[in-house]
């Protein structure tokens, strides 16, 4: 399976870096009907750009259609979060725990005391019986103990007579009851009949399988014949012959034990089309990451989930995030299976190593597999579910168990030296050559607890080719932040930056088509404490360009 996540996970830094210059949100995105009409004018000099107040939320809200594809959002706990599900990563049915082959026929020759000579009618009729018999109820997997089913079913027969009259055959299913009673037939045998066959309707059955319980599963049957009198002697030799054979089991409900099975529950890939990854270079760790897998059970037996993913990048380092086994909670009760409940295991900090595994960074695709091991404690022994005082397993007939996978990452995090580049490209820029001075002046207040500093800013043309290079120092100053990670208010204030350009730099405008530029991030305090970036988080700024134009010509 491919998956893309539309928004890579850095986007709010990058936006935080290349807001300025317009370069990083769509038109769409940046409303310009925000932009103030306060910017001051000085005749022939100063040109605004732009004014712009913008809170995080605003910049990251993708505004998508459908909510289950938003994968920025906003959390009740205020933070931006990064959010990406991955549907239907598992699921099982019923089937897979508990199933019923086709049934082993059995054979019963009942003899009937009939001498050579033949009974007289009036001796009759006679009572033969009666004669208990078991049989066995088979599973698909050998080690299953049944302790009690609820089934839809039928039991046939095979019947063959040697006698010359009808032969009453009783049978009566010492197991099971139907409507609270024991289930009782009685069939009447033709004289002489060859292959006579005959069944017993079983909808809605529960058995009460005989102590001590194995895995044979036994079922106790009984047959009784009666021979009845016709107008001479009765006459015949040999049993009469009964096969019979339970056929067509549908599962209502089902109680026992049901050994200890290994399920595979596949394996998938997913690409978080987090392509940026591959253009930053530096150091970033998210505080508290999280893979949640969700579960709707509506099986009531202990499954142990193995669970493994692993990351690999653009540059074919992998990592495998290493997770310990977990438990999820299961039905315990025919009324939570029959309903259902919400399940979940988590995947964090604290039982593997999704820290590391998020910093690799998974820019190429996450794979992942895994298995599921039924009636297995969390040390690996055997749980035993017909114990004392332990949960007996209990699956329905439309039991099933489905899962989903949530990648949530809370922007809490510290960043040391990143390294991030963007270029804008189709730079169309007349006159260049009437300059005689020109300076891009941005004042900022900051509320976001990054630090941004322009290295280079490289004018290029069309081939990519360096025609000038701007080097400029730190342009955005972090907010600082409390101890728990959020922005303080009082920590924020207004910085001007003037980047002059040189004269050959303002020559190069002319030619000039796309604008390359390099910058390094870090989290406050050079990424020593890790930051909370909350949606009301706000940057402000205006943007203006100082021109001395030669108007001479």
């Amino acid at each position: 399976m491919k998956k893309k996540l539309p928004i890579p996970i850095l986007l709010v830094l990058f936006c935080c870096l290349t807001m300025p210059f317009k370069s990083c949100v769509d038109s769409d995105d940046y409303d310009f009907d925000k932009l103030s009409d306060k910017v001051d004018w000085q005749p022939n000099f100063v040109a605004p750009v732009g004014y712009g107040e913008y809170n995080l939320w605003y910049l990251l809200n993708q505004h998508e259609a459908v909510l289950d594809d938003q994968t920025i959002v906003l959390g009740e706990d205020g933070l931006i979060h990064i959010k990406y599900m991955e549907k239907d990563i598992f699921s099982y049915e019923a089937s897979e725990v508990l199933g019923f082959p086709d049934q082993s026929s059995n054979f019963l020759n009942l003899d009937l005391n009939v001498p050579a000579i033949g009974i007289p009618s009036a001796n009759l009729p006679q009572i033969v019986g009666p004669f208990p018999e078991t049989f066995s109820v088979s599973t698909d997997d050998a080690a299953v103990i049944l302790k009690e089913v609820n089934v839809n079913s039928v039991l046939n027969f095979t019947l063959s007579n040697p006698l010359n009259t009808e032969v009453d055959l009783k049978v009566s299913l010492l197991s099971g009851t139907k409507d609270g009673s024991t289930v009782v037939e009685t069939y009447v045998v033709a004289a002489n009949a060859v292959a006579q066959t005959e069944s017993l309707d079983l909808t809605n059955l529960i058995i009460q399988f005989e102590e001590p319980l194995t895995v044979s599963n036994f079922i106790e049957i009984s047959f009784e014949a009666t021979i009845k009198p016709n107008t001479g002697t009765v006459t015949g030799t040999g049993d009469l012959n009964i096969q019979y054979q339970v056929g067509n089991i549908e599962l209502i409900m089902a109680k026992g034990d049901f050994g200890d099975q290994t399920i595979d529950i596949g394996s998938g890939d997913i690409d978080l089309g987090v392509d940026f990854w591959d253009d930053i270079d530096g150091n970033f760790t998210f505080a508290d990451p999280r893979i949640n897998i969700k579960f709707d059970n509506e099986v009531g037996v202990p499954f142990l989930v193995t669970a493994n993913m692993t990351a690999s990048n653009s540059d074919g380092l992998t990592l495998s995030l290493d997770p310990d086994n977990q438990l999820p909670n299961y039905p315990k009760t025919e009324a939570e299976v029959l309903a259902g409940i919400e399940a979940s295991i988590l995947y964090n900090k604290d039982n593997s190593g999704i820290v590391d595994f998020m910093a690799l960074p998974p820019s190429g695709n996450i794979s992942y597999s895994g298995s599921v091991r039924i009636n297995q404690n969390l040390d690996g022994t055997r749980y035993n579910p017909l114990a004392v005082g332990n949960n007996i397993n209990i699956v329905s007939g439309n039991s099933s168990i489905s899962a989903e996978l949530e990648m949530d990452i809370p922007m809490d995090f510290k960043a040391d030296n990143l390294s991030i580049s963007d270029t804008i490209n189709e730079i169309d820029i007349n006159d260049a050559d009437k300059m005689l001075k020109a300076a891009i002046i941005i004042t900022s207040e900051n509320g976001l607890p990054l630090d941004v500093k322009i290295e280079n800013i490289f004018f290029t043309d069309a081939a990519y080719i360096v025609l000038s290079t701007i080097s400029n120092e730190s342009i955005i100053k972090a907010a600082g932040v409390t101890v728990t990670g959020e922005v303080d208010p009082s920590t924020i204030t207004k910085e001007v930056s003037r980047i002059e350009l040189t004269e050959a730099q303002i020559k190069s405008l002319n030619d000039t088509e796309n604008i390359i530029i390099k910058a390094v991030l870090s989290t406050y305090d050079e990424g020593k404490q890790s930051v909370k970036l909350q949606g009301t988080d706000k940057l402000k700024f205006s943007i203006a360009v100082n021109a001395q134009l030669d108007l001479s010509n």
